[in-house]
């Protein structure tokens, strides 16, 4: 499996690089067995802009830590292009210390939570969904903390 990823750090947050969301979500790919040729992008934006987004697309207007946009349907691809998720570092920080975890917990998680709705998993579908997609996210963030 071959895994590019477009990084664009538009943001004052420079703690994270490129190498960690790949680290991350290499571990998200290896867990799910997944083996077609993946493109994606991961931003990081501020909560103005995360905000204005979510209001764009969700019809909410409130600041939220991430959120994905897949590109469509998981077609034959050379190289698959999944879409592009859309992270505010300014919320994420503020959700670590209000659950009392290291940041890079919660940023993985968030870069985890991204890629699996790219992929399809849809939490706000049912409590089942939920459930599995819940599953999927520990997992992966167990076998990448395991790691680090």
């Amino acid at each position: 499996m071959k895994f590019d990823i477009v990084f664009r750090n538009q943001t004052g947050y420079k703690k994270f690089k490129e190498s960690f969301f790949k680290a991350v979500l290499n571990t998200a790919f290896e867990v799910l067995k997944f083996k077609k040729n993946i493109e994606l992008s991961v931003n990081l934006v501020s909560e103005k802009d995360i905000s204005r987004l979510n209001k764009k697309y969700r019809g909410l207007n409130k600041t939220t830590d991430v959120l994905s946009f897949p590109l469509g349907e998981h077609k034959s691809y050379d190289i698959l292009p999944l879409g592009d998720i859309f992270i505010c570092p300014g919320f994420a920080v503020k959700e670590a210390a209000k659950l009392n975890i290291a940041i890079e917990k919660e940023m993985a998680w968030l870069a985890i939570h991204g890629v699996l709705h790219l992929l399809g998993f849809d939490h706000e579908k049912s409590k089942k969904a939920a459930g599995k997609m819940s599953k999927t996210e520990q997992l992966i963030l167990k076998k990448w903390e395991n790691r680090i």
